[in-house]
């Protein structure tokens, strides 16, 4: 298995359980591995064979803008979720971070795989 991977997408999305955190959209940052086989896409060039990364980034944005969550980790397993649609992911591993969350920290956040055996 292979892994196609997207580092740091930028996502805004209304998460928090404290009323100024949910107050407006706050900034996100996303990093997906996903598995999939590249055979077909490496020997036929054509995107039609591959993941079209650009087309899940802007599901994923999309997703996140309209999302309403208290907590990071429901925002990130709803996430996973809109990635294993393609059943030509076999997993994905996500790590979504809050940066500026904590003072003293530069981020916190969670990561976490799913798989098709997973979906509902």
């Amino acid at each position: 298995m292979d892994t196609l991977f997207l580092e740091r997408l930028s996502l805004r999305s209304v998460i928090g359980v404290h009323a100024w955190e949910r107050a407006f959209a706050q900034h996100l940052e996303l990093d997906l591995a996903l598995s999939v086989d590249t055979h077909a896409a490496a020997a036929s060039d054509a995107l039609d064979d591959a993941v079209d990364y650009a087309a899940l980034s802007e599901q994923l944005v999309r997703l996140a803008a309209e999302a309403d969550c208290q907590l990071i980790e429901t925002l990130a397993a709803r996430l996973a979720d809109a990635v294993l649609i393609n059943p030509a992911i076999r997993q994905v591993e996500v790590v979504l971070r809050k940066p500026g969350a904590l003072p003293a920290a530069r981020s916190v956040g969670v990561t976490l795989v799913r798989s098709q055996a997973e979906v509902p």
